[in-house]
Parts: structure tokens; C-alpha cells; sequence
């Protein structure tokens, strides 16, 4: 009986919700004024920067954006918090906030920088994005638009830029970058530290592995998270799961002084699942590998976007389609094939960009009606 509870759940779910999966992306590093005591812990290990500020601050910022933390759970180098729509990660003197449905992550930025100046920090750098939305329609202001983003980034920041890699047409990353590097003047110099993420965007995964992401009472988050083979992404990692109801999932893993985050929306009407990282490797391929093999999406976007510290320490691969850290080849298997291809080098970061889908898929697409119902995934371009 409870099968098929979960199973007429599974059929009802699939066909008629509507959430909105790609996350908006906010990372935002900061700099000591000379003022500031270290960011190192003290001999009490009371938690230094950033990490040192009270849960309940967190809480009243994240209200803005319309979420709320669910866990946290932390290590000597960073804090993970695991939210209602999705994550927040929190170093000494930086921050990644990621959320995702209609959360209106953006009015955050305010609140933060307030806390920032609480603990004696000022911006350094910072970093937004996001996948084109399914439904921009469902949107609140001031994340009804790319361009409507760009404008409210470009009130709080200087030196902001902007641009969109991909089709605008299909698939595509919005991407927001603002250098404060005139507060250097103003504060202590920081040694460049590596700073990589390496992402997977997925749309189009397979129902049937899709339907352990549906609430079960007499199931277990963990068991969620082995049976989809998730544990054994990065062995090791203290992780933090959730299984919502009824359906939907998220994880946050800490291995060292790295995280990995996933989100997953099962519903095939528009099914999603990301996967991010800020873990420094010199190959991305296996992880990759093992990261679609758990959800085998007909679609995805990669991207890997790092400093020179972190991208200099890519492995040089041989093959016929390889990239530095990246053998594009093994991730085209199975009916795979490369639409977009693209690298941007910036003041001091690198970019690689790739959209992959199934050659079939691409090819059945031009052959349909112009007027058909677009396919799972791919409900709007904004």
C-alpha cells in the first residue's frame, strides 16, 4: 500500500507541478580592513570573520530572499548551512548563497554587506549566476529578468560586468562579475587563494531513478543518498541530506576545505538536478562521470571556472577532445554530443563552458512543429 502511495504520488507530481530547479548563484569574498583582527581561529576555537556571526543573523537574511535553514553542519575550515531552497556556505571571508524556486536571493545583498561590515570586512570580489529559468514568468522582482539582476548587482557594486554564454535560444549561463580591487587601498592585501567551481547543470533525468528523491516515510535521507550512488562522489565527506515532501532533494558534503552541494527536482514535468563544488582536483572527468551517471539527464550544461592558481594546476590530458582538467570525450558517450563550446578568459579568472546533449534529441527537435510544447527543461529562455 504505501508503494503505491508513492507511486500515484510519483504520476500525480510528474505531470502537473511546476517548480522552478536552476539556483540563483551569490558569492561574494571579502577583504580585512586594517582594523580587523586575523581570520584565523583563536586558541579557543571560537570561530573567526564570517563564521563568527550569530545564526539568528543568518536567519533574518535569509527571510529576505523567502527561505530558511533547515541544518548546518561544519568543519575546521568552513560552515554549511543546508536551506528550504537550497544551500549557504560560509568561510571566514567568504560567502556562497545559493537558492532556488522564486526565492528573491538579491535582496540579501544589503543585509549582507551590513554583516560583512560588522565583523570588519569589506567586498573584494563577487560573483553571480544562473541557468536561463523554466518558468521566468513565476519570478519575483528583481529576478524577473537577466537584465533586471544585472541593474540591482550594479546598485551595491562597482566595476560590474555582464554577460550570457550559450544559446539565448536554448539553454544558456548568466553570469554577473564585480572586482572591488580599490578597497586594497583600504584594507590588508590577501594572498590569491586557488578558488575553483566546477558545475553541473542537469535537465531531463530519468524518472525511474528519480523516484527515490520522493518523500518516504519509512526511508531515510541517507538512504536517498547511497542508493543513488551520491555517498560515493567524493569519499570521505561529512554530509548533510534532506528528503522534502513529497518530493525534492538536497545534500551538502565538506571534505577538507572544499564543499560539494546537489539540489534535485524529480518531477519529470521539469526535472533538474545541480551539482557544485569548490574542490580543487586536477582532473574533473571521473567526478563528472559519476555525477550523470547518478541521474542520467538527456541535457547538461558544465561549467568550470577558476583563478590562475587553481586552473594552472589542471592535468594536461591527451586525447583527441580533452581540455586542461577535462576529457570532454568519455562525457560524450552513450549518444552524447557537444552544442556549445565556449572559453572566456577575464581579468583574473578562466571559464569553460559546455552545453551537452543527446545528438538524437537535438536532431527530433528540429524536425517538431515550431509550435510544440517545448521539452523538459527548456520552458523559457530568460
Amino acid at each position: 500500500e504505501r508503494g503505491d502511495k508513492i507511486e500515484l504520488a510519483y504520476e500525480m507530481e510528474s505531470t502537473t507541478s511546476a517548480f522552478e530547479g536552476p539556483e540563483k548563484v551569490l558569492e561574494v569574498w571579502f577583504i580585512p580592513t586594517k582594523a580587523t583582527p586575523s581570520l584565523q581561529n583563536n586558541q579557543d576555537d571560537q570561530k573567526c570573520g564570517l563564521r563568527g556571526v550569530k545564526k539568528d543573523k543568518w536567519e533574518r537574511m535569509l527571510a529576505l530572499v523567502k527561505c530558511q535553514i533547515l541544518s548546518v553542519i561544519g568543519n575546521e575550515y568552513l560552515d554549511a548551512y543546508l536551506l528550504s531552497e537550497s544551500s549557504m556556505f560560509v568561510y571566514p571571508r567568504q560567502v556562497v548563497l545559493k537558492t532556488c524556486g522564486t526565492t528573491t536571493l538579491l535582496n540579501a545583498v544589503p543585509e549582507l554587506l551590513s554583516i560583512a561590515r560588522s565583523v570588519g570586512l569589506v567586498v573584494e570580489d563577487v560573483f553571480y549566476n544562473r541557468q536561463n529559468y523554466f518558468f521566468p514568468e513565476k519570478q519575483l522582482h528583481p529576478h524577473r529578468s537577466f537584465s533586471d539582476e544585472v541593474k540591482t548587482l550594479d546598485t551595491y557594486f562597482t566595476n560590474g560586468a555582464a554577460y550570457t554564454v550559450g544559446k539565448l535560444n536554448g539553454n544558456h549561463w548568466n553570469f554577473y562579475n564585480a572586482e572591488r580591487k580599490q578597497n586594497l587601498d583600504d584594507g590588508v592585501a590577501c594572498s590569491q587563494e586557488e578558488d575553483v567551481t566546477f558545475e553541473l547543470l542537469m535537465t531531463g533525468l530519468n524518472p525511474e531513478l528519480m523516484k527515490r528523491f520522493y518523500y518516504d516515510s519509512k526511508s531515510t535521507p541517507a538512504k536517498a543518498t547511497k542508493e543513488s550512488g551520491i555517498a560515493n562522489l567524493l569519499p570521505g565527506a561529512l554530509i548533510d541530506d534532506f528528503v522534502f515532501e513529497p518530493f525534492g532533494y538536497s545534500m551538502n558534503g565538506l571534505l577538507k576545505d572544499g564543499y560539494f552541494t546537489i539540489h534535485v527536482t524529480p518531477q519529470e514535468s521539469c526535472s533538474f538536478a545541480s551539482f557544485e563544488t569548490n574542490i580543487v582536483l586536477l582532473d574533473y572527468t571521473e567526478l563528472a562521470e559519476k555525477v550523470l551517471q547518478c541521474f542520467q539527464p538527456q541535457r547538461f550544461i558544465l561549467t568550470l571556472m577558476g583563478n590562475e592558481p587553481s586552473m594552472a594546476k589542471l592535468k594536461k590530458l591527451d586525447g583527441p577532445r580533452v581540455k586542461q582538467g577535462l576529457d570532454v570525450g568519455k562525457l560524450c558517450k552513450n549518444g552524447f554530443d557537444v552544442a556549445d563550446d565556449i572559453q572566456l578568459k577575464f581579468q583574473h579568472y578562466s571559464l569553460v563552458f559546455l552545453a551537452i546533449d543527446k545528438a538524437n534529441d537535438r536532431a527530433e527537435k528540429k524536425g517538431k512543429d515550431k509550435k510544440a510544447p517545448k521539452p523538459n527543461g527548456e520552458k523559457g529562455y530568460s
